[in-house]
């Protein structure tokens, strides 16, 4: 109803001793389209996890509703490990869980917020085993539909899982 858009996730994945921390840039996006991230953001997480284990954390969606200084994304997204590392510094890797991580990841962030609080638009938790078929799709649903047609949205967030 009032434009596109700037549709943004935060969050970050452990696994197999690996610590990445999730800040996309802005995508433009208005009803009915279908976007990708940017080639060098579109790979969440890549690393060997040994079987029985699994990669843990989360997404937090949001809907930025001002500009920021994204000339601090290399700073921002330094926080945001930092923050996960520290949370898994005081749980150990394997006593890390989902929420953890995502609440570690999103406090990371917090520089960006500073100016303006972006709508959240929706949160997942995320464990995916090591285990399971060589190629999953999975879909995140982030809907909200108040009757009035405004503050509302209708994403399909489709991500794949690649084991080999």
């Amino acid at each position: 109803m009032t434009g596109a858009d700037d549709f943004y996730l935060v969050g970050g994945l452990v696994g197999g001793g690996i610590t990445k921390p999730i800040l996309t840039t802005p995508i433009k996006i208005n009803d009915k389209q279908k976007k990708s991230f940017k080639p060098d953001q579109a790979v969440l997480f890549e690393g060997e996890i040994p079987q029985g284990q699994s990669v843990k954390g989360g997404l937090k969606a949001y809907d930025e509703d001002a500009g920021k200084d994204w000339a601090k994304y290399g700073n921002t997204v330094q926080k945001i490990s930092t923050a996960i590392s520290g949370a898994i510094a005081a749980t150990g890797p394997q006593g890390a869980i989902a929420g953890t991580v995502l609440k570690a990841a999103t406090t990371g962030v917090g520089i960006l917020h500073t100016i303006d609080k972006d709508d959240l638009l929706g949160s997942t938790e995320l464990e995916i085993s090591s285990t399971g078929p060589s190629r999953e799709e999975r879909a995140w649903v982030i809907s909200k539909k108040d009757g009035i047609g405004w503050s509302t949205w209708d994403y399909t967030l489709t991500y794949r899982i690649t084991r080999s």
